[in-house]
């Protein structure tokens, strides 16, 4: 109890310590135009963290979010220019059969999920490059755009709404549900949580599933906000992704992590690379910084933060 509440500590003292500073350093950072511009970078990580953390809570790891994210785009960019809604459904659809397929390469072939993801990462790229044609694919459907992204209340929108209505059904399924506690249960002691009961084949496609179409979702939403999509888009989304689950405290050895903990990691990162910009601060340097504040998190998580091949003690196998 005592580690959870400090590891929920640390999670809302770093991104509030964030805000505190950079609205002392820039006159600019609490202007509802920047708290809109946060948002919106919120919207746009915070839907593929909180899928890939659903993997790493399941003990498993998802490297093709991004590769999910630039096919959903060009998907709905290629069918949805005369019916949105349409094209959103259609790339959602993708985003779960590209989860599912993942989900039961993994179960089938009883190998680490980031065999199986880095293959249909590398299968995933291809397909988008070909979808584009080797240009970026415009969208011209503005009036969707504008209703995406127009104002609500000075700082928010209907696409940070949508990422927020997201963690919030998440946080329901894994509190509330049978296949969210089967989630977490595999994710802690897979030959544990099958003998107690949990269905670990249903809990690994559900995993891998909601990432898929959290990822396809984010795609999609971004490519209609910015009216193109390219194959190049999601490129650097795995890694940004990875970085904040782990901030906001998902574990790689899994079965723990909440969707609270998730959306302070996101909000920590988002603050610190939107303040960092207002400062006039050179986008290398960002990087460095980002990697340093990975690095912090992972030294003082320790043992509990390490990858389950290095956690675990010789001779316990936890998968099954």
């Amino acid at each position: 109890m005592k580690t959870h509440i400090q590891r929920t500590l640390w999670q809302l003292i770093l991104p509030a310590a964030l805000l505190l500073i950079f609205s002392f350093a820039s006159r600019d950072f609490l202007s509802s135009g920047n708290l809109y511009a946060l948002m919106q970078a919120f919207a746009l990580l915070g839907l593929a963290t909180l899928g890939i953390s659903l993997t790493m809570i399941a003990g498993e790891f998802d490297l093709s979010v991004g590769a999910v994210s630039a096919v959903a785009g060009l998907v709905l960019v290629k069918t949805g220019e005369s019916h949105p809604v349409c094209g959103i459904a259609l790339a959602l659809l993708a985003g779960l059969a590209i989860g599912f397929a993942n989900g039961a390469l993994t179960r089938a072939l009883r190998v680490s999920s980031l065999v199986t993801t880095l293959g249909s990462m590398i299968l995933l790229n291809g397909l988008a490059v070909w979808l584009e044609g080797g240009q970026v694919l415009a969208y011209n459907n503005f009036d969707e755009a504008d209703l995406l992204d127009q104002a609500i209340a000075g700082i928010l929108s209907v696409r940070s709404l949508i990422a927020f209505g997201g963690f919030t059904l998440v946080a329901l399924m894994l509190s509330f549900t049978r296949i969210g506690r089967d989630i977490r249960a595999i994710g802690s002691y897979r030959r544990a949580a099958e003998m107690a009961g949990a269905n670990v084949s249903v809990a690994l496609y559900i995993a891998f599933m909601l990432s898929g179409m959290l990822a396809a979702l984010t795609g999609a939403l971004t490519s209609v906000s910015l009216s193109t999509a390219s194959s190049r888009f999601g490129a650097d989304l795995v890694l940004q992704a990875a970085t904040a689950a782990i901030v906001g405290g998902v574990t790689l050895t899994g079965g723990v992590g909440s969707p609270a903990g998730i959306a302070c990691g996101v909000m920590t990162l988002t603050i610190l690379n939107n303040g960092l910009s207002l400062l006039g601060i050179p986008s290398a340097t960002i990087l460095l910084l980002n990697g340093a504040l990975l690095f912090v998190v992972l030294i003082s998580g320790g043992r509990r933060l390490l990858p389950r091949w290095i956690a675990t003690t010789p001779g316990r196998n936890t998968r099954t």
